[in-house]
């Protein structure tokens, strides 16, 4: 049998190299599911009371097409119930909500109905296989000095940003086909007005 030669192929070097910091690139999202939470979506921390979404996010294209990028988007920190401000579960509501405004072509400062029902979701499982634009950061350890680091989703880009349209490719078609006017009744909040459950 002819020796196989693998002295021309490809190093292993680009599957260890993190993403530069700040990079952007599109994104299809899966979250996890960890048996907690409301329908099982949320994962139990293993060291405290904190509950977050594991996530999944694989790059659509470029030079990092098929990257995968794990990230914890928090929904209630160790603290909460304290009565001190629960800023992981706050700044895992901003990254959803940035999600889905990234998703549906939404401008964050857009308060239409229309805006508002994209915004709204029935269930966590309702954000598995939504495409956006990631920006994307590098997470340490803290306690670790020698840790390189990993990659991570630091924000979800919307329209407003100038490189939003030519990454995504084109606008949504989900939000581009909205309907012009929004149900009587937002999808995921109830008739008297309270928010739904993954945004209380």
């Amino acid at each position: 049998m002819t020796d196989m030669d693998f002295n021309t192929a490809d190093t292993q070097d680009s599957a260890f190299a993190l993403i530069p910091a700040n990079t952007l690139a599109k994104v299809c999202l899966t979250i996890r599911p960890g048996g907690a939470g409301p329908e099982g979506w949320l994962t139990q921390s293993r060291s405290s009371s904190a509950l977050y979404l594991n996530s999944e996010a694989v790059i659509a294209d470029g030079p990092n097409a098929r990257r995968r990028i794990y990230t914890r988007i928090g929904f209630r920190g160790r603290n909460a119930g304290t009565g001190a401000e629960d800023t992981y579960a706050n700044r895992g509501r901003a990254l959803l909500r940035g999600i889905l405004e990234s998703a549906h072509g939404v401008r964050s400062d857009d308060t239409s109905e229309q805006a508002r029902a994209k915004r709204s979701i029935r269930s966590f499982g309702d954000m598995s296989g939504l495409t956006f634009i990631a920006k994307i950061g590098i997470e340490r350890d803290k306690n670790d000095p020698n840790d390189q680091g990993r990659n991570v989703i630091v924000a979800a880009i919307g329209p407003q940003h100038p490189e939003y349209a030519a990454l995504m490719g084109t606008a949504p078609a989900a939000y581009a086909a909205a309907p012009a006017t929004a149900p009587a009744t937002l999808p995921n909040t109830s008739p008297n007005g309270n928010a739904p459950f993954w945004a209380q």
